[in-house]
């Protein structure tokens, strides 16, 4: 493991199809969901996205909006079909005093079954750090700064770890990527993605940087069925 680079070795034999088709995306509405649909518009892919009502984005060219929820099986059917693989890259809105009722789990099971159905394989999912269990590679802020996340957040954190639980157990091609915090703009284009990694105060993912990888990871298939963290 180490930098991010493309390379012809480990490309993911589909790469070629990839971009002469769709992808899906879910969360398309979030900041980076945005980012992530530039991203791939970018590289002369054509996107299918779904947006919850009333948080639809414009019209662009290569973008087809799909109006719908991730509670209906119909809605993420009708966002895979034509697609070749799915980036997922939604979450809860998290704010002092609020923790939301879960959904993130239950959301990428659907999208999981529906893949089944469509016999597509390629899943990207994006959580975060404070997911699965304590690394030794945190630093003290790091750990202080989790347990509190965890104590604050108790609904939204276990739905975060059993989210990662159903892409692991999915049977399908997955890559689960983890942030500790993005911020915004881009960056140098060159991003980290590893295993294990020291994670620290000033720790970060340009979200440009971020939505950019995730399409790479897709076209490329580096880390089949890892869970990386990607940082800068």
């Amino acid at each position: 493991m180490g930098e991010h680079s493309p390379s012809n070795q480990g490309r993911w034999k589909m790469a070629a199809e990839v971009k002469k088709r769709c992808i899906a995306v879910f969360g398309g509405s979030g900041l980076l969901g945005r980012e992530l649909v530039s991203a791939a518009l970018s590289k002369g892919l054509c996107v299918k996205a779904l947006y919850r009502p009333g948080s639809e984005s414009r019209k662009e060219e290569g973008l087809e909006i799909i109006t719908g929820k991730l509670k209906e099986a119909s809605d993420i059917r009708r966002t895979l079909e034509g697609t070749v693989g799915a980036i997922c890259v939604y979450g809860p809105r998290l704010s002092r005093g609020n923790d939301p009722e879960p959904f993130t789990a239950d959301a990428t099971s659907r999208i999981i079954e529906e893949m089944k159905a469509l016999s597509l394989n390629r899943l990207i999912v994006q959580t975060g750090a404070m997911a699965g269990g304590d690394s030794p590679s945190w630093s003290w802020f790091v750990r202080r700064f989790v347990r509190s996340y965890r104590k604050d957040f108790p609904k939204s954190s276990k739905d975060r770890d059993a989210q990662e639980d159903v892409t692991r157990n999915s049977g399908l091609d997955w890559t689960i990527t983890r942030t500790f915090r993005i911020s915004g703009g881009g960056g140098s284009g060159r991003l980290r993605a590893l295993e294990n990694v020291r994670i620290g105060f000033f720790t970060h993912t340009p979200r440009r940087d971020f939505a950019d990888f995730l399409v790479n990871e897709l076209l490329e298939g580096t880390h089949h069925k890892k869970t990386i963290y990607v940082i800068k």
